[in-house]
């Protein structure tokens, strides 16, 4: 439960944070909020390998590592929340893209950066909120 509201929390953040990027107060978020919710999504993504170790969805063991059964995972995934994970990922791609091609004499620097972070940061503070809202409540 925690887990999931400290996911919900960091991509509420970093959606006011991407959407404050196309403003010109772009400049007042520092760079210290980027690595904030960066560091932030990294431990839930610990957070959630440790819970996906002690699991018993194990599929298969090649070698010594073990393979997950995913489509058992993804299958307590609702499916209308199965295509918003793969439109957020094909969103960051797609911001990631764009911001590669603005003008920097258009855009600020600092605006580009925190645009290109926080469109990967949606994704990645999406996956473990569908993780600890949907797939953990539901694992044995």
């Amino acid at each position: 439960m925690i887990a999931m509201r400290l996911a919900a929390l960091g991509f509420l953040a970093s959606g006011a944070a991407h959407l404050l990027s196309f403003t010109p107060w772009a400049r007042l978020v520092g760079e210290w909020t980027i690595w904030a919710l960066g560091a932030g999504v990294f431990l839930l993504a610990l957070w959630m390998t440790a819970r996906l170790r002690r699991r018993t969805a194990i599929r298969r063991q090649w070698g010594r590592v073990a393979i997950h059964d995913w489509r058992g995972l993804a299958s307590a995934v609702p499916p209308g929340l199965r295509f918003l994970v793969i439109g957020a990922a094909l969103y960051a791609g797609t911001n990631f893209v764009m911001c590669l091609m603005v003008d920097a004499d258009a855009v600020p620097r600092a605006a580009i950066t925190l645009r290109m972070a926080t469109g990967h940061l949606l994704f990645f503070y999406l996956v473990p909120l569908v993780f600890f809202g949907w797939v953990e409540p539901g694992r044995p």
